[in-house]
């Protein structure tokens, strides 16, 4: 009952930050623009500077990443330090980025 309810309200009331392009939103998701500061393959980690601070979040291989066009952009990997983004993410055990778009 209180999934959907939580599923009702998100449905009716806007979001308080922009919508992912293929990531569903639910009650848990966080948003953050920011810039990058790094990507660490080995960990599979992405650092961006945004108005709180410095952000570590986990990326999954998976993780989906668009241009500014909406189109695909390729991997996290391929991210640059100085790149303007927008992540969608989950806080469990850590940040772990569901989408990224860079600007």
């Amino acid at each position: 009952m209180t999934a959907l309810l939580a599923a009702l309200l998100l449905a009716v009331a806007p979001l308080p930050f922009p919508a992912p392009r293929g990531t569903q939103v639910t009650e848990r998701t966080k948003f953050d623009p920011g810039t990058v500061l790094g990507y660490d393959a080995v960990k599979g980690e992405l650092r961006i500077q945004c108005v709180a601070g410095v952000v570590t979040l986990k990326v999954a291989a998976e993780v989906p990443v668009f241009d500014a066009a909406g189109k695909p952009f390729g991997s996290a990997a391929m991210l640059a330090a100085g790149q303007k983004v927008r992540v969608w993410y989950l806080v469990d055990n850590g940040a772990r980025a569901q989408e990224i778009s860079v600007e």
